[in-house]
This record gives structure tokens, C-alpha cells and sequence, in this order.
């Protein structure tokens, strides 16, 4: 039984097994003694071993009798799993199993290795009776056994001339069919080899070889040596050309002084020097050299290889510098960028740059500056005189936020902590607006600390309100105080004062009292006019910065006469009553506006030209965009949205709220054609076509390459939209109701069968319908019929050229 341990090898000889640990290989076996198995009448010794983890075979000895699979063996041969190896009669059959191998041998085999005699060997006279194949003849009897015996039993002379005979039979064939294959090494070399060729003729720097694979190997002082195997094509002469690999320098690295540098080679870190005798490829090579608190070298080096010893020593030079520091008292505590290197009197090793140095003492104010340090020049830093601790004086206010000066240098407000020199009177000055200002002379001692308390008196100053009417209400910073005429004691501070009567517009202003000096507000108060608009504001904005202008009301007729050049069927003449003054856009809504609502809003291009600029109006909008935008615009400006969903259409709610809106289409028919005018003029600028030169955008020449039909004597230099209000306003201060961009408008859309001739107020048109109006005429616009105020249009979708403005209720 084998010995119970780990094992790579196991040899199985008819029954008896042995087993080999790792450092027991390479194992022996064959007929010779000594051999670690013993096979009694083998010729030859075979060997077998493991070389990062792959097993092989090889000659013991020198010897022809090893085979594997029927292979002659002359070198080493890797063994895998099933393979056979043949050392003269006997073989063993190899089994690799999870890196082990078993070597069943069988010591006297009749059969299993039935390779052809090579012609290397018979070429060396190395062929045996027992290598040659006997061919049988046939048996005659009558004659004995020893007669027979006698006459096939050949002569020596037959056999040494059979066996010349079959030399010289091998040379000429060879001779015949070996190829003359120079082989060149760069370097040159002389000391090379073809360890597996038997069969091979030198002459002069050729070799004749036969076709096939072949082993070369070379030497050469100072490179790998080269083992490498050649194929040996049928061309009758060849050249192989093979290259030696120059071995590595062996450099030995080192640093001045020896701090322990950490080496890079070629940007790859190779360790901490000293590094003797490390290996380096030829040729030229960056060495970087890196230690704590030295400054960082870079080498170039080159070198040769080939095992040639090189040295290469790096002077270091300190990133660092020493420092002195004196203080009056010493024994003072030094910090470096917040971090403790000392007392004084020290003198500090302090790495290069500008550093952040503090000095404490207790009793006694820090002392904090910059130095710069450089490195390897030693610095002194001239003597620090400390001096006393301040006192610290924490002063608060009643009410707070005081303005503090000390000595005449303003300080801070309250609540506040002073520090102040110790051993002397300072003067601490307290004033806020409103209040008397408080001067206190205060003394400290050194490191000590105390809190002052000041309760600061207010100033009132009398301000007497009156109105016209009288009996109006007065309210003071946003709370009600009583009704005029009224007498108020304020505080010596800004107030804002307003009065508020009904049916009147408010009014207000902001003053500050003076003690000591009464004040008067008067305030003539505005009758409202819901009709005129009088009292309430001309200009309102909105969150976004846009801004709508007051309109006032008005009777006109809205349509066109029958007998006007362009006009349409859906111009029906009906008079209107607009009883309401209302505010209205005084620019179409931009780009950069309805992005505020929706970021991702891309108004497009026409033509090769951008409709998308931050000032050009937004368009390719529907109808629900826009007033979804009015809804959250409203929102934003905490008023009430005008427009709901019912049933997924958006409607506008009746009567209007006072949030934003679209203007209905009579507001947009009478502030375009009608408010501010003595007489409706036909187009935007009068009465007469072709319009004046830039007054409005309409379809120009500018526009000839992009649209098919423009006015062919007009120029108002911009092809596409311009940016919102580019043109002069009309009379009521309104931009580009005629021209730049269509708009939409609030009414559904319909046609009235006939003309009417009782004015209707206020109208808002169907409560329900499938098209919304359209208004106004584009940049699109050539033809008197779509140049013309009157014109209107309708649509579902959004157009290149349809915009929109806001409009908004007086209340």
C-alpha cells in the first residue's frame, strides 16, 4: 500500500503503486540501476517531471530507445491524458487527472509501438536487427530443421554490405531532395545548433536540411539565447533570418540622501530605493524620484542591456525650508496651517509655499500672518511682539439691529461682541433710525468679558392726512388707523399711507417723520370710471414684466361694407357697445415669455429663418395653449384663472374673472381699428396702398425668396417675424395689431346671416363652436384682402405666423 500523503505522481508497475510528492520529481524508471523504478531487462532511462504544472518526458541519458506514441523522443515531450510512451519493450500509459498523473507500466510488452524505423538513426548506423522489419518466405519441406536453419542464417559480409548499401541509399536520397537554407542572426552569431536534426550537411553558412520543421538554437553574450524551430519550405534555396533579444540592463538605483524615494519607470511605479541590480530593458527610459518633503526629479537614462551594471544616483533637493520664530514673551504656542509645530524660540522645518502661521500665548492677543516659504533657504521671521488679550463686550439692543461704532469706526449692528485694547476708555456710539442714538464710554480688562444691555428710545414725529372727499379710509403700513382728516404719531421711520374710498381710487404715499417738525398728506381722490377708465391705472404689469395698457370704452360697428375692395362674407356689419374700459397687451407674448411656462416650447423656423428667438412672438401655439398659459400666469399673480376644462374643452368662465384672458373680438376690433381715431381707417396705417415704408411687418421684398406672393415696392427688412413691438404703436399705444403676427382671440367662431341694427354690449360670442376667430393680419400678408383691419379668419391648429397678446378685466 502506498504512504498516506499529498502526491502529483503514481507509478503502477503489474500491481505495485508508488506515489510522489512534488519535490520528489523528476522520477526515473528504466533497466539501469539506481533508477527510482526498476524495470529489469529495459534498455534505457526515461524521466519524468513537472514544470509549471505541465508534465513531461524526456531522455535520462543518452539513448534511442524512448518513444512517445510512437514518436522518437530526443528531447523533452509535454504528456497528456492517454498518452503511451514505449522505452524499448516496455510502456506506460499515462492518465492527467485534476493535476496528477498515473503511469500504468507494463515491463515486457509484445506490441503498442509499431512506428516506422527513422531515417536519422539509420543515417547515424544506429538501426539494430530488432528495427528492421523481416519479411517472411515461404516454407519448403524435405530438408531439416538445421539444414533450413543453416541456409537463412546470413553471412557478416552480406550483412555490412547490405547495411552500406542502404547508407548510401539514404545519402543519395537525401542528397536528392535536401534544400540549402541559409540561416542569419542579427547579431551575428557562431555558436548555434540544430539539436533535433540527425540528418543535415553543412557548407560554408548553408545547411542542407530537409523539407519540414527544425529546432535552432543560438548563443550570444549579452541576449536571450534563442530557441526557435523553422519551417523548411520546397524552394531549392531559402533564407532564414532569426533576431537575438538583447538582455536587460541591471541598474542600480539610489537617492541623495537616502531618504527611501519611490522609483517610477516610465510612469510605473518599481519601488523604494536603494534598488540594486534592477532589471531594465534597452534603451531610453524617464525615471521619476518622489520622497516626502522633497521635491520631485525626473531622470533620463539610457540604457545598453545586455547585463551591463549601470548606477544611477538622484540628488533630492528639500521641499522644504528652516524657520525661525521669536516671540516677546516666548514660550508661545506656533501653528502651522492650523496645525501645532512649537514653542518658542523654535526653529521649524516648514514645507515650500505660502503657510498660514498663528501665535498664542495665553494672556495675550494671537498673532496670525502669511509667509512665504521657500525651498533650501533658511528664513527668520523677524521677533513677534504680542501684545494683551482684548476685553470682549457682548452688546445688545432693544430693538436689535443697531449700528455700532467704537471710537468713531463702525463696528457692525447689534447683537454684536466687541473686542477692545484693554487699559484704556472707549467710546461706543449706538444709533438706528427711528431711535435716539446712545454714546457710552467703556473699559475693559485684558482677556475678560462683560455684557451691556441698551434699551434704545424711539423718535415719533406728527403727520396730519386729509382727502377729497373727506371720510376716507387711512391705513399706515398695511393696518387701518382711522378715516380723514386724521392726525397720526408715527415713529421717525418710513411708513407707506394710503387712503381708500369707495367708488374713489386709492391713493397712497411713503414718508418719514421728523420729531419735532409736524408733516401734512393731502390726497385728491379720483372718481372710478369703469367706462373711461378714469381713476384706475393706465399701466399695469404683470410677474412676467409685460405690460398692458388701460382702453377705454366705446360704440363702433364692427365689419365691413359690402362695398369695400377685399371684403369677405364673414365681415357682417353689427354695431357694438363696449361698456367697460379694459387692459390689453401692449406686445404679442414672446418666446422667451411663454417658455417661462412651458421650457420646452420650440417655435420652429420658416424659410431657413428662426421663428424660436427669445423676442420674436411665440407662435405655432393652439388656442388651449395659449390660454393655459393666461391660467398659470394668473395663478402666478394671484388672480382668478378665467378658463376651465368641461368635459376636455377648455371654455372660458361667464361672466370673465379677473384674471388674464384673451381679448374678445370686439375689444380687438375696436382697440385696432377704432379707439384713439377720429374715423376706422382700412388698414393699420390708413387708407392707402402700398403701405409706408417699416410700418409694420407684412410680406416685403425681404421675404421675396421664401413666400410666393409679397408687395413687390414695400421693405420692412424682416423676412419672418420680428421681435414683439419693432413697429410705432397705434394711437392708444398698442403694437403690431395690424401685421407681424395673427392672433387669436376669445370668440368660438360664426357668421352672422345678416346685418343687425341694435348695438349689442359686451359681446363674447358662441358659447360653443368647433373654430376659434383668428385676427390681424402677418407676416405672411400680401393681398388687400388680409392686409385689412377688418379681416377675419378662423382655425383649430397653430400656424407659423398666429401668435397671441393678453387682455384683462378692470377688476
Amino acid at each position: 500500500m502506498s504512504v498516506e500523503y499529498d502526491w502529483v505522481l503514481k507509478t503502477d508497475v503489474e500491481g505495485r503503486t508508488r506515489h510522489y510528492a512534488p519535490e520528489a520529481l523528476p522520477v526515473t524508471f528504466g533497466g539501469e540501476p539506481g533508477v527510482d523504478v526498476r524495470l529489469p531487462g529495459v534498455r534505457g532511462t526515461a524521466q519524468v517531471g513537472v514544470l509549471d504544472g505541465v508534465f513531461f518526458v524526456q531522455p535520462a541519458r543518452e539513448t534511442r530507445t524512448l518513444r512517445l506514441n510512437g514518436e522518437l523522443v530526443t528531447g523533452s515531450r509535454r504528456l497528456a491524458d492517454g498518452d503511451v510512451i514505449a522505452l524499448d519493450a516496455a510502456r506506460a500509459t499515462c492518465r492527467v487527472d485534476d493535476g496528477r498523473l498515473t503511469l500504468a507500466i507494463v515491463p515486457g510488452a509484445t506490441a503498442g509501438d509499431t512506428a516506422p524505423p527513422s531515417l536519422d538513426e539509420l543515417a547515424h548506423g544506429g538501426a539494430s536487427a530488432a528495427d528492421v522489419e523481416i519479411t517472411p518466405i515461404a516454407f519448403k519441406p524435405g530438408a531439416s530443421n538445421a539444414d533450413a536453419t543453416r541456409r537463412s542464417r546470413p553471412s557478416a559480409a552480406a550483412i555490412a554490405t547490405g547495411t552500406a548499401l542502404a547508407v548510401l541509399a539514404v545519402l543519395a536520397w537525401f542528397a536528392f531532395t535536401a534544400k540549402s537554407v541559409q540561416i542569419r542572426f542579427v547579431p551575428e552569431t557562431e555558436a548555434m545548433s540544430l539539436p533535433d536534426t540527425f540528418f543535415k550537411v553543412r557548407i560554408g553558412d548553408r545547411f542542407l536540411l530537409r523539407t519540414g520543421e527544425h529546432r535552432v538554437a543560438a548563443e550570444l553574450a549579452g541576449y536571450y539565447p534563442l530557441d526557435e524551430r523553422i519551417e523548411v519550405g520546397e524552394s531549392p534555396d531559402q533564407t532564414v533570418v532569426l533576431e537575438f533579444t538583447r538582455l536587460p540592463g541591471l541598474v542600480t538605483l539610489a537617492a541623495d540622501p537616502e531618504v527611501g524615494a519611490e522609483v517610477l519607470l516610465d510612469g510605473e511605479p518599481i519601488g523604494v530605493t536603494p534598488l540594486a541590480d534592477h532589471e531594465i530593458r534597452p534603451g531610453r527610459h524617464r525615471l521619476e524620484f518622489a520622497a516626502p518633503r522633497y521635491l520631485p526629479k525626473v531622470l533620463e537614462i539610457d540604457v545598453a542591456g545586455g547585463h551591463e551594471r549601470q548606477s544611477v544616483v538622484a540628488t533630492l533637493t528639500p521641499s522644504w525650508a528652516p524657520v525661525t520664530f521669536t516671540t516677546e514673551p516666548p514660550g508661545a504656542e506656533v501653528l502651522v496651517d492650523g496645525e501645532p509645530v512649537g514653542t518658542t524660540p523654535l526653529e521649524a522645518e516648514l514645507t515650500a509655499g505660502t503657510r498660514e502661521v498663528e501665535v498664542r500665548l495665553r494672556g495675550y492677543n494671537a498673532w496670525r500672518n502669511r509667509i512665504n516659504v521657500v525651498a533650501a533657504e533658511p528664513q527668520n521671521v523677524p521677533p513677534i511682539r504680542l501684545t494683551q488679550a482684548d476685553g470682549r463686550v457682548e452688546l445688545v439692543t432693544t430693538p436689535s439691529e443697531a449700528s455700532v461704532s467704537v471710537d468713531g469706526e463702525f463696528r457692525g449692528r447689534t447683537p454684536l461682541t466687541l473686542a477692545l485694547r484693554p487699559g484704556r476708555s472707549h467710546r461706543v456710539t449706538l444709533s438706528k433710525p427711528g431711535y435716539e442714538p446712545v454714546t457710552q464710554q467703556l473699559s475693559v480688562e485684558a482677556d475678560s468679558g462683560r455684557r451691556v444691555a441698551v434699551e434704545l428710545v424711539a423718535q415719533y414725529g406728527e403727520v396730519d392726512v386729509a382727502s377729497a372727499p373727506e371720510g376716507a379710509e387711512v391705513w399706515v403700513d398695511g393696518r387701518r388707523e382711522g378715516t380723514t382728516p386724521l392726525r397720526l404719531t408715527l415713529s421717525a421711520l418710513p411708513h407707506s399711507v394710503e387712503v381708500r374710498q369707495a367708488g374713489y381710487a386709492p391713493r397712497s404715499a411713503e414718508i418719514t417723520p421728523r420729531p419735532g417738525f409736524p408733516q401734512r398728506l393731502s390726497f385728491e381722490l379720483d372718481a372710478l370710471d369703469d367706462a373711461s377708465g378714469s381713476g384706475y391705472a393706465p399701466v399695469i404689469r404683470t410677474s412676467l414684466g409685460q405690460e398692458l395698457r388701460l382702453i377705454p370704452a366705446g360704440e363702433f360697428t364692427m365689419g365691413s361694407s359690402r362695398r369695400e375692395q377685399g371684403r369677405r362674407s364673414n365681415e357682417v356689419q353689427r354695431p357694438v357697445k363696449i361698456t367697460r374700459a379694459f387692459y390689453l397687451g401692449v406686445r404679442e407674448v414672446t418666446n422667451a415669455e411663454f417658455r417661462a411656462f412651458r421650457a420646452d416650447h420650440d417655435s420652429g423656423e420658416f424659410g431657413g429663418m428662426s421663428l424660436n428667438e427669445d423676442d420674436q412672438p411665440a407662435v405655432r401655439l393652439t388656442w388651449e395653449d395659449a390660454v393655459q398659459f393666461l391660467n398659470w400666469l394668473s395663478i402666478h399673480d394671484g388672480l382668478q384663472p378665467v378658463y376651465e376644462e368641461r368635459q376636455g374643452v377648455w371654455v372660458p368662465v361667464r361672466p370673465l374673472r379677473n384674471g388674464y384672458r384673451l381679448p374678445t373680438e370686439a375689444e380687438w376690433e375696436w382697440a385696432a381699428r377704432f379707439a384713439g381715431r377720429d374715423a376706422p381707417p382700412l388698414y393699420p396705417w390708413g387708407n392707402d396702398l402700398p403701405p409706408p415704408d417699416r410700418s409694420g411687418n407684412y410680406a416685403d421684398l425681404s421675404a421675396a425668396q421664401i413666400l410666393p406672393t409679397t408687395l413687390v415696392t414695400y421693405t420692412d427688412r424682416h423676412p419672418v417675424a420680428a421681435p414683439a413691438g419693432s413697429f410705432e404703436p397705434n394711437p392708444v399705444g398698442i403694437h403690431d395689431l395690424g401685421g407681424n403676427v395673427a392672433e387669436w382671440v376669445q370668440d368660438y367662431y360664426s357668421i352672422e346671416v345678416a346685418e343687425a341694427t341694435e348695438a349689442v354690449s359686451d359681446p363674447l360670442g358662441p358659447e360653443t363652436g368647433r373654430f376659434h376667430v383668428i385676427r390681424g393680419s402677418s407676416w405672411r400678408s400680401a393681398t388687400v384682402t388680409d392686409l385689412r383691419l377688418a379681416y377675419r379668419n378662423y382655425g383649430a391648429e397653430g400656424r407659423e405666423d398666429l401668435g397671441f397678446r393678453i387682455a384683462r378685466n378692470l377688476e
